[in-house]
């Protein structure tokens, strides 16, 4: 793959480890790592939950789908890993596919939950909900989308070393 054509895109559940292996992946292919949500924060000045609060998710998913879209557009030798939401709007999932190769990181609600559970302060989809209930819910409602993205890598139970090694394997 000529990776300085077309952007790497993670995609996947909030906790599967999106932000890790986009930064190792970066740094071993040699390409800059971008953050979506952390791009987002730069931009605007507001943390996630701040945005989610103030102008509702709706707000958030469109500004979200510019940002991702202009990420994308400006700078296509890079990895960048998306906000776990994104790659379900279908407008914005087809873009990414069309632009770049999409990569799901498929992790089990157990993995996932084990990770979240200690770790819901700045999660705004959780605020008011068991977390448990509201994350087998979100895992069930995106892992159809997620099914769509280029390449899918099972993060369960593996080393960051060992994910990033079955990506080099498919790209």
């Amino acid at each position: 793959m000529d990776y300085n054509n077309k952007t790497i895109i993670l995609t996947g559940m909030m906790g599967s480890g999106k932000t890790t292996i986009g930064k190792n992946l970066a740094s071993r292919l040699n390409l800059s790592f971008a953050d979506s949500d952390q791009y987002f924060v730069n931009a605007t000045g507001h943390s996630i939950p701040e945005i989610f609060k103030q102008f509702g998710e709706k707000y958030f998913r469109e500004a979200e789908e510019r940002i991702i879209k202009k990420i994308i557009l400006e700078k296509r030798n890079k990895v960048l890993s998306i906000g776990g939401g994104a790659f379900i709007n279908e407008k914005l999932r087809n873009f990414i596919i069309k632009n770049s190769t999409s990569i799901w990181l498929d992790a089990s609600f157990k993995t996932l939950f084990n990770r979240l559970k200690n770790n819901t302060k700045n999660r705004p989809l959780f605020e008011g909900y068991n977390i448990e209930d509201r994350l087998k819910h979100i895992l069930k409602e995106r892992t159809k989308y997620y099914k769509l993205a280029h390449i899918r890598v099972n993060v369960n139970n593996k080393l960051i070393p060992e994910i990033i090694d079955k990506i080099l394997e498919y790209i």
